[in-house]
């Protein structure tokens, strides 16, 4: 087979493999990246060759040294090769269309300024024009707030339908256009994780791997036993009851190991919905979950808790929740202080539909009017029947 065709090859046309060489595409472990150095060597099984690679994605470690004959389902492309334009078919016309105002409207994005201003001295946002949805103007608080806060801690407690999926992809998908976050973890309850995931696509274009048992094990059988999800995906949604077992709990925090003396986290965004299931409990110990949250929050640069019922009626279940979400501003405790009520403010948003109807004109949500009686006009057989059955 003719290497320079732009056909992926891992074989020559004698069926040895494919040597590769420094300056080659190569796609090992489900991941592209360049060949910067081959270092040949004689071993028990004949001639092997350590590769070193250089990965061109977002994903952890950056680069990697392998041995090239004993890595299955490996891909060479060379650096100069064209797509085959015999064996694939052409690209549709709409979606070149569709292709060529991405291009451009990606190139734009920086100079684009919705107050005309310049974006030099403002920095506009940019994630409401990138995503796929239509804002409301109070949804675009949370994300003034977060890009105001050099680490997001930030507790989300708006009412329930005014959009906190929204808000916190918002506050996502600009952290990543900033190039302040690589890898976010999303944790919530089993049921709403297929949920998040079609939520981040199909509005805010963010692939997202969901990490469950299944998934382990098709990744193991794919890369081999030693494969570890948590290292291989840089997005991951994830129940935080699957999380909470104690062998995968285990090989979540061996993911999570860094170099000693590294000033970087292993981890830059954590979203955590339902945050209330996970609260610390006001009287003896913590619940798995909640002691799950605390070995794992230390882990995350940025933090982002979403509930609409954050305060269960206990001071020292609320504060030791902010204690997770900031351990620099709060400690948990069973009185709040006025120096604390005022941090409070600095972290928490919370609004009700309520509010947002009071501001504006027409109301946006319908307002729920108080019960009245309604007087029953039974009929003479009804009321026999009911004579009877009493």
């Amino acid at each position: 087979m003719d290497e320079r065709n732009g056909t992926p090859l891992s074989m020559n046309a004698t069926g040895a493999s494919q040597v590769p060489r420094p300056g080659m595409f190569a796609t090992v472990r489900n991941r592209r990246g360049i060949v910067s150095a081959v270092e040949p060597f004689d071993g028990q099984e004949g001639r092997l060759h350590l590769v070193h690679l250089d990965y061109k994605d977002d994903q952890l470690p950056a680069e990697e040294q392998l041995l090239w004959e004993l890595e299955p389902r490996k891909v060479l492309l060379e650096p100069t090769a064209l797509p085959d334009a015999v064996a694939t078919d052409p690209m549709p016309s709409e979606d070149f269309d569709a292709l060529l105002r991405a291009a451009r409207w990606t190139a734009a994005t920086p100079f684009l300024d919705p107050a005309g201003g310049g974006p030099l001295d403002r920095l506009p946002i940019s994630s409401p024009f990138h995503g796929a949805v239509q804002v409301e103007d109070f949804q675009l608080v949370p994300l003034l707030k977060a890009l105001q806060m050099p680490r997001v801690n930030l507790l989300i407690a708006d009412d329930v339908g005014l959009g906190k999926t929204i808000e916190a992809g918002l506050i996502l998908s600009e952290l990543l256009l900033r190039r302040r976050i690589q890898r976010v973890l999303i944790l919530t309850p089993a049921s709403l994780r297929l949920q998040w995931r079609d939520e981040m696509w199909e509005k805010f274009s963010l692939p997202f791997d969901l990490v469950d048992r299944a998934e382990t094990n098709a990744l193991h059988r794919r890369l081999g036993m030693d494969a570890n999800p948590w290292r291989s995906f840089s997005r991951i949604i994830a129940s935080y009851h699957y999380l909470r077992q104690e062998d995968v709990l285990t090989q979540f925090l061996a993911a999570c190991r860094t170099p000693e003396g590294s000033p970087h986290l292993p981890w830059d965004l954590l979203i955590v919905d339902e945050c209330h299931n996970l609260m610390p409990s006001p009287f003896g110990d913590d619940s798995d979950l909640c002691r799950m949250l605390r070995l794992l929050a230390p882990q995350f640069e940025h933090r982002l808790f979403l509930s609409a019922t954050p305060h269960n009626g206990h001071t020292r279940s609320f504060t030791g929740l902010l204690e997770i979400l900031d351990p620099v501003r709060f400690s948990q405790t069973d009185e709040l202080k006025k120096a604390e009520r005022e941090r409070i403010q600095q972290v928490v948003l919370r609004r009700l539909k309520r509010e947002i109807n009071a501001r504006t004109n027409p109301p946006r949500f319908c307002r729920r009017n108080p019960p009245q009686a309604l007087v029953l006009e039974l009929s003479s057989q009804e009321i026999a029947l009911s004579t009877a059955c009493s």
